[in-house]
């Protein structure tokens, strides 16, 4: 009978799983018409495709093959991820030949389906199942798809970024050391190479810094090992997590590529903590953010209660106790990181997937069938009475939070459907390409005869690459300095940066002055039509567009 529940549910939750996986196709096939598209709607994207695909070209000799393959250049992100990603489009690269590359929608789509959603569905399929060993077919179910609907979740699937697998690293992790129990045999050392590897991605295995040591501590306790072997496996733990943190990024025994991918993250870290351009004085997490990213996002204030209510059922439970306890335990120094940093939706999910799988244990694992028989009063009839209503209580308690989930499970799905259309009718809404569309007809109508016509293009600014342009973007934006050496003849500025640069506080509170000066002169002066030998030929709430005076003649 067991069996067969468990190959019912196994059979559940691949077929919701599939029918999941195929839903997020069709906003994924979006937003990639070109490589310059991503930028529109992913920078992120934009940035990573093409290390992606020098990984998988070929060089004149083995040894500059191998060294595209695994000197990956993007170093934001740990090499597994990109490993994997190369690896994804692989079978792809094989299949296309030597026009593959020119295919940018397959691509996106390839990655932003196996990168992230396949990731991403089967951390939670893990996670539901460590918290369900004896649940009935539908609480199972009924969990997995709850979780499944998070907004979160929603949005995280939507694009191709390390995250699903930060958190699939992170579940592992838990699940190793749940099948360990306090044995401190393979599963731990498991857990460790799950750990190493999920700190090489995202730096996600770092949060277990007080998991694992309680994890010993209990384990001394509890007389299991003594305090010597738990120095001994604290040491190895370690080691193992090392090792692997090494020989999935290979590049951190060089010398110099070590000190560049260490000079990236402590940028990016400096970036994270303060802001990219300006520092932002409500960085963290304001009343204001919560309103705008925990409640929609994630739960509303009664179903986070009722999370926590869960977490501590488990915690009681002798059979979750010990995965409850890590869940939390990791939990406490991720929220206190995330909530000081950069605020988005997404920085949450490595907490909250594991902190919601907790529901699980709000409803029973069987339906007493039988009820108790009438009690004599007596001396004890306070206890009796105390027992009847706790057995009450026992029985409305999963009612009311199931109630409550029902709501919260209909509010996931009106923003989830908000999330997917707008993914999924992108391109059409895209205010950068329908301004490309206005300023395309200008040019079109001056007809220009200067070719390839030289045009730069603020990070989100849509231009196609097309045999009549050559399209420049700078990380750094453009300043003065930059546009008299390029020396393009359109310009196309997103408003967004002129009115962020052009505040009158915007030198006070840069982050990098000598910066902000140069962008504010610039932008200014743009905003104001005085930029030297450029006019606005089109302008709207976007961005505006100039060209160089000699072209207008």
């Amino acid at each position: 009978m067991k069996n067969n529940n468990e190959r019912k549910i196994t059979i559940g939750l691949f077929v919701i799983g599939i029918v999941y996986f195929a839903l997020m196709i069709f906003p994924n096939f979006t937003g990639a018409k070109d490589i310059n598209m991503l930028a529109v709607f992913e920078k992120d994207e934009f940035a990573q495709l093409s290390h992606v695909v020098r990984m998988l070209t070929p060089g004149e000799t083995l040894y500059e093959t191998l060294r595209h393959f695994f000197v990956y250049i993007y170093y934001f992100y740990g090499y597994p991820f990109s490993f994997f990603s190369a690896i994804m489009l692989l079978p792809y690269r094989l299949i296309a030949g030597a026009d593959w590359a020119s295919n940018i929608p397959v691509m996106a789509l390839i990655l932003r389906q196996l990168v992230n959603v396949l990731p991403m569905i089967v951390a939670i399929a893990l996670m539901v199942r460590l918290q369900t060993k004896t649940r009935p077919l539908l609480q199972v179910l009924g969990l997995f798809v709850f979780m499944l609907a998070i907004p979160a979740v929603i949005q995280n699937n939507l694009w191709w970024h390390p995250d699903s697998l930060a958190i699939l690293l992170v579940v592992l992790t838990f699940y190793f050391i749940d099948r360990d129990a306090f044995r401190f045999g393979r599963n731990f050392f498991l857990a460790a190479v799950a750990c190493g590897i999920g700190f090489s991605v995202k730096f996600a295995g770092a949060f277990f810094v007080l998991a694992i040591p309680a994890y010993l501590v209990w384990g001394v306790a509890s007389k299991r090992i003594a305090w010597r072997r738990a120095f001994l496996l604290a040491f190895s733990f370690v080691l193992v997590m090392f090792v692997a943190l090494l020989v999935t990024n290979p590049l951190l025994l060089l010398p110099q590529e070590r000190q560049e991918i260490i000079s990236i993250h402590l940028w990016q870290f400096g970036k994270l903590r303060t802001g990219y351009y300006s520092v932002n004085p409500e960085w963290n997490l304001t009343p204001e953010k919560i309103n705008r990213i925990i409640w929609p996002y994630y739960a509303q204030w009664f179903t986070l209660i009722v999370i926590l209510i869960g977490l501590a059922k488990g915690i009681a439970s002798s059979r979750y106790r010990l995965l409850d306890v890590m869940i939390l335990l990791y939990g406490l120094p991720y929220f206190f990181t995330a909530a000081t940093s950069n605020i988005r939706p997404l920085y949450f999910l490595p907490m909250m997937i594991p902190l919601a799988s907790c529901l699980a244990h709000l409803f029973p694992e069987s339906v007493a069938t039988t009820r108790p028989g009438p009690q004599k009063l007596g001396a004890g009839s306070s206890r009796i009475g105390f027992r009847r209503a706790a057995s009450i209580a026992n029985r409305l308690l999963p009612w009311l939070f199931s109630i409550s989930l029902l709501i919260q499970f209909f509010l996931y799905l009106r923003m989830d459907v908000e999330i997917y259309q707008g993914v999924l009718y992108r391109e059409e809404r895209s205010p950068s390409i329908a301004f490309y569309g206005e300023v395309e007809k200008i040019l079109d109508s001056l007809d220009i005869e200067k070719k390839p016509l030289v045009i730069y293009r603020d990070l989100t600014a849509y231009v196609p690459p097309k045999p009549d342009y050559e399209v420049l973007m700078r990380w750094k934006l453009a300043s003065y300095d930059y546009i008299n050496s390029a020396q393009p003849d359109v310009l196309l500025l997103e408003m967004d940066y002129i009115l962020a640069f052009t505040k009158p506080d915007a030198v006070e509170t840069a982050t990098d002055v000598d910066d902000m000066i140069a962008w504010q002169k610039f932008y200014g002066d743009a905003y104001a039509d005085q930029l030297p030998g450029y006019s606005i030929i089109f302008q709207n709430e976007y961005a505006l567009a100039l060209i160089r005076d000699e072209l207008l003649k």
